[in-house]
């Protein structure tokens, strides 16, 4: 994207230019009133020179100030630029002998403060193309004339001494945005036209200051258009770098590209601010790769790259679209190990997620984006998963989890987390989410340590099934949370529990939970849960070992995060020993409390109205009777 954005600086300043140094050498032979009247025909816009004069010795000298080009007829919309191109000042001296051979060599030339405005008009067609051939396909290889606009690399002049200062360029997006260059100093030198061709240039992007540095093969091999042209690039920005090293099939357009690229950036968002996006994430980035650009389509195969620590393999793409469609961006990536809380952006140090906004940006430029990655472990402080996969489309107006997989087994088994949603913008500048979870044949304990309840995570093992479905609506989360609704149900059969487990729901287990492995067999367990309008009913929960049944039930409030749940050993279950006083658990997730209550009242058992699969997958389970 960054190399998209500047391919403005590296092929259309450079043809622009052109388009403003030919036309000073076109007016040696003409008075201005004359030169005027040829270059307004020729380019088929009004064209005006305040000051013209030239010297007819070797070289031939031109000074020219106040040039104006004007912009197409209709351009775009009120807030087109009046003149396409505004120049100061002009000041060239050229080789007379390679002139009169019809071939512009600049032993020296000067531009003070240029303005360029680029932009298209309704049926796409850019403000440079003036008729005459602005692009390479347009002209014969083998045609290398004199030229007021370069039609072909074949074309273009020797610029032996070059300086721009003070200029600016502007290109105007689809949507209508004014992207800026600032050319505050730009210059070209070469020994002669068979020596290597060094640019540097300072100048920047909207308000980032940036500097680019080049060596390039010759002029004369530039105009050999039957060989790529050899050129290497740098481009340094605030905490960020690219440097690129190839051929150019046609220098001009940036077409025909391929060769290596590298990429650093002192922060991933030093990179993405450049776009006036920015993520707040602050892990440092390097990225390599082979680098291609052949018409719309952008590619950096066999990447290579390491954010915040994390090595990643993997390609990434970049195929334009047309006028007023979107870019279509791939990334595939794919880490041995990566460490979430090192790539996640940095928040604004407020800890209010409900003010969070969900809704998913609907402009029309919005990139379509298409981001799949892959981990065999993916850490978040003391929680791991293994065998990540996310696959996530984005575009105007959605964000789509097209599927989100993960291994919760036991490293000698498989069991799967599947996830699947959609996040879409609606009317009123609210969103809608609808997600679906899946588990099959998780395991029990690394299920709890994915959650965080490391210390719960030893003492229940088997198999967990599990179905849960969620919808809501809102513009910011705390909103749209107050109108979720959903179902979920968790079932378990054939597993182990702590013993301790069991006896914290009930005052004395001690005489039924006595192996020797401090745990018991566990028969069954079923959850269901029910959630309207951002409230989860909890119930019934069941769990069922050899000596003993724990019933439970509650609810809890997804937005204040506050849960309030019984746990009751069922006396028909228990013997003599047992109190069976009621478990009751309240306050906020990650502080409760829990204490026996005789007071507490265990809710109704009765499985909700559940979706279909659901319901068959509590049904299917023992502890539903």
């Amino acid at each position: 994207m960054m190399v998209f954005r500047l391919k403005y600086l590296a092929a259309l300043v450079a043809a622009l230019l052109v388009l403003a140094v030919v036309a000073a050498a076109a007016l040696v032979v003409w008075p201005r009133a004359a030169a005027q009247m040829l270059a307004t025909h020729l380019l088929d816009r009004r064209v005006a020179v305040a000051e013209l004069s030239f010297g007819i010795g070797d070289p031939v000298t031109v000074r020219v100030r106040g040039l104006q080009i004007a912009n197409m007829p209709g351009s775009s919309s009120p807030d087109s630029a009046p003149d396409m191109i505004a120049i100061e000042a002009i000041d060239a001296a050229l080789d007379r002998a390679m002139l009169l051979q019809g071939k512009l060599v600049y032993e020296s030339l000067q531009v003070t403060r240029p303005r360029i405005a680029l932009e298209r008009d309704a049926s796409g067609k850019g403000n440079w193309d003036f008729g005459t051939g602005g692009g390479s396909g347009e002209a014969s290889t083998s045609d290398s004339r004199l030229t007021l606009v370069p039609k072909n690399r074949m074309q273009f002049p020797s610029l032996l001494n070059f300086r721009l200062t003070g200029g600016e360029l502007r290109f105007r997006t689809s949507s209508g945005k004014w992207l800026r260059v600032p050319l505050d100093d730009l210059t070209i030198q070469a020994a002669d036209e068979d020596a290597p061709v060094s640019l540097v240039l300072d100048g920047g992007y909207n308000d980032t200051d940036a500097q680019l540095t080049a060596t390039t093969a010759s002029f004369n091999a530039f105009r050999d258009a039957s060989k790529p042209f050899d050129a290497g690039f740098s481009i340094a920005m605030p905490g960020v770098k690219l440097d690129f090293k190839g051929v150019l099939q046609e220098p001009l357009d940036f077409e025909g590209v391929e060769g290596r690229l590298a990429l650093e950036a002192r922060q991933l968002d030093d990179l993405i601010r450049i776009f006036d996006t920015p993520t707040g994430i602050v892990a440092p980035l390097k990225l390599s790769g082979g680098f291609t650009r052949n018409g719309d389509a952008w590619r950096l195969e066999d990447a290579r790259g390491d954010i915040g620590g994390n090595l990643f393999t993997g390609r990434i793409a970049l195929d334009e679209g047309n006028r007023g469609e979107a870019d279509d961006l791939q990334f595939g990536l794919d880490f041995e190990k990566l460490d979430l809380p090192s790539v996640m952006p940095q928040g604004d140090g407020s800890d209010d997620w409900r003010k969070a906004n969900i809704r998913p940006a609907t402009a029309k430029d919005t990139a379509h984006l298409d981001l799949q990655v892959s981990a065999d472990q993916l850490l978040y402080g003391d929680r791991q998963l293994r065998q990540v996969a996310v696959a996530v489309e984005v575009a105007a107006g959605f964000i789509k989890l097209h599927g989100a997989t993960a291994n919760l087994g036991r490293p000698d088994q498989a069991g799967h987390l599947r996830m699947n949603g959609e996040l879409r913008a609606t009317e009123n500048d609210s969103a809608s989410l609808n997600a679906s979870l899946q588990l099959d044949r998780a395991e029990a304990g690394t299920l709890l340590q994915a959650l965080g309840l490391r210390d719960s995570a030893s003492q229940i093992a088997g198999a967990i099934e599990g179905r849960a479905n969620l919808t809501m609506r809102g513009a910011i989360l705390g909103e749209a949370l107050k109108t979720a609704r959903g179902h979920a149900v968790m079932t378990m059969q054939q597993g182990r529990i702590a013993r301790s487990l069991v006896e914290a729901a009930s005052a004395d287990l001690r005489a039924i939970f006595r192996d020797r492995d401090d745990s018991t067999a566990l028969r069954c367990l079923l959850a269901a849960a029910e959630i309207r309008d951002g409230l989860m009913v909890l119930g019934p929960l069941n769990l069922r070992s050899d000596r003993g049944t724990i019933r439970g039930g509650g609810h809890l409030d997804l937005v204040q995060r506050q849960l309030d749940l019984v746990l009751r050993s069922d006396p028909k279950t228990t013997g003599f020993l047992a109190l069976d006083i009621p478990l009751h658990l309240q306050g906020p997730l990650g502080d409760l409390s829990a204490k026996p209550d005789r007071q507490a009242v265990l809710p109704g058992q009765t499985l909700p109205d559940l979706p279909p699969a659901q319901a068959m997958l509590a049904r299917a389970n023992p502890c539903s009777q």
